[in-house]
């Protein structure tokens, strides 16, 4: 998926006001994160290769994008330290 085809998807999510979402490739998979405006609240999830092809790259988009506008809609974990943030695996059902 293009940049300007997932910056369309996560804006279609409705995130809350002050929420940034970004993403980035690591071996095993791809790593989407939402923090709020301070930086100091935020989400990891880890999409693995395989759940991605298992479920196809546009689902499994929806689900991981859908699990994160919820967390940042009823409150992100504070970070750990800065920048590190909490770690979910996206495993499919």
């Amino acid at each position: 998926m293009d940049l300007t085809e997932l910056q369309t998807q996560i804006e279609r999510e409705g995130f809350p006001p002050g929420t940034r979402v970004t993403t980035r490739s690591e071996p095993g998979g791809q790593v989407f994160r939402v923090t709020r405006g301070d930086g100091e609240h935020g989400l990891e999830i880890l999409l693995p290769g395989e759940a991605s092809k298992m479920y196809g790259e546009g689902p499994s988009l929806a689900l991981v994008l859908g699990r994160l506008r919820e967390r940042a809609e009823t409150g992100l974990p504070a970070a750990p330290a800065p920048g590190v943030y909490v770690r979910e695996v996206f495993v499919g059902d």
